[in-house]
């Protein structure tokens, strides 16, 4: 039964409100002034529906308790009771927020059915400011999962490169607001350097969780190969990295890798390429593309892939990254390989940390500093 207060400073307006709303199945309570009719309002705001106040009443005024309703519970529907003398009183009570202004004598049946859309209007707007509300909150967890996530991923990166007397690296890395799953680290494990990129397809807490995956696993090949103990040929490695994609994630759930090995005594590259885009091999005369030598990760069990091999001279550079950087746009069309290429032949004989901040730079230009997803950029370059 839905609950009405009313307050007027006359009796015989109240009980006849009263007798009538009580007619229609309300719940009447009264108050004689307005003072009392806000008291009684801020104790029982939890079960009143409505509020019907007079607009000339000792001390409170009709728009000094409607303004006081408003300020508890915005949503509460207020109608004011007007004499023929208060029509501009009236009209400013609707500019404050009013649902509706009744001129006495009351026309009963009017009465019952502004009340009963008064009401429904409250109910309504609550309803409203609820789901907005449990947005909000969701947008917290939601933004709270997004912190948790970047935090993840930063932690995860390599806080320092190996420093060679022959060898030089130099990383770009810049995260997108999407939180995308780019990775990658340079180590020293004994006769290679170990060097990669992964991209994970997802985003945010779900591309953390991979990222941890893939890269446990493969922190624990380098700590094989610097111990000398169970070390696998490199295809073998990124196929073993598959399985486990495929048994820790969910379905649809993919990621791509380049996995580089560099033989610190002949200067052999050897990589594996799991679905990564295509990266590049340049020194001051030409630039090779270093493509793809197998599926995805977590797409296909028992995946099986290649390697190859490339004899590094001194000079000799190369550049990895994501496909964060292909993917930016101007006007819909990507920078895509041919601004890549196009960028590192410009910029060939500068030294590898000119080239990758020239790489990101221009990238950055090109789409206006709007990256839609992570971008990493790794170069290494033998020292002559």
């Amino acid at each position: 039964m839905p609950t009405v207060l009313v307050i007027d400073d006359e009796t015989t307006i109240l009980e006849n409100i009263r007798f009538n709303l009580e007619m229609e199945n309300y719940n009447v309570i009264t108050a004689s002034n307005g003072e009392d009719g806000l008291n009684i309002f801020r104790e029982k705001i939890n079960i009143i529906d409505a509020v019907i106040t007079d607009m000339r009443m000792p001390k409170l005024t009709g728009i000094d308790v409607l303004r006081e309703v408003k300020k508890l519970m915005p949503e509460m529907g207020v109608l004011i009771l007007t004499g023929h003398g208060d029509i501009e009183n009236a009209i400013q009570t609707m500019k404050e927020g009013a649902f509706e202004y009744l001129k006495k004598p009351l026309n009963v049946d009017q009465l019952s059915i502004i009340i009963s859309k008064a009401i429904e209007k409250k109910n309504l707007l609550l309803e409203n400011t609820n789901i907005q509300k449990k947005l909000l909150d969701q947008n917290s967890y939601l933004q709270g999962l997004h912190d948790s996530a970047e935090k993840i991923l930063l932690n995860l990166l390599p806080k320092k490169l190996p420093e060679m007397d022959n060898v030089r690296f130099s990383v770009e890395y810049k995260s997108s607001e999407a939180v995308g799953g780019d990775m990658y680290d340079i180590c020293d494990i004994g006769d290679y350097l170990c060097f990669y990129v992964f991209d994970v397809s997802n985003h945010g807490i779900l591309a953390a969780v991979i990222a941890v995956i893939l890269k446990s696993f493969l922190q624990n090949i380098e700590y094989n190969y610097r111990q000398g103990i169970n070390k696998r040929r490199f295809p073998e490695i990124v196929a073993d990295l598959n399985n486990e994609v495929l048994i820790n994630t969910a379905e649809n759930v993919f990621a791509t890798l380049f996995l580089g090995f560099l033989d610190k005594k002949t200067n052999v590259l050897y990589y594996v390429s799991a679905g990564h885009v295509t990266q590049y091999l340049f020194n001051n005369e030409k630039i090779e593309p270093l493509n793809s030598t197998g599926t995805v990760l977590g797409a296909f069990e028992d995946a099986t892939y290649t390697c190859s091999v490339h004899q590094l001279s001194p000079g000799d550079k190369v550049v990895l990254f994501s496909d964060g950087i292909l993917e930016v746009s101007n006007d819909d069309i990507i920078f895509g390989y041919k601004n890549i290429e196009k960028n590192l032949m410009e910029n060939n004989s500068k030294p590898i940390d000119v080239i990758t901040k020239e790489l990101l730079k221009a990238s950055a230009q090109y789409g206006s500093n709007d990256f839609f997803d992570d971008v990493t950029i790794v170069g290494m370059e033998l020292i002559k």
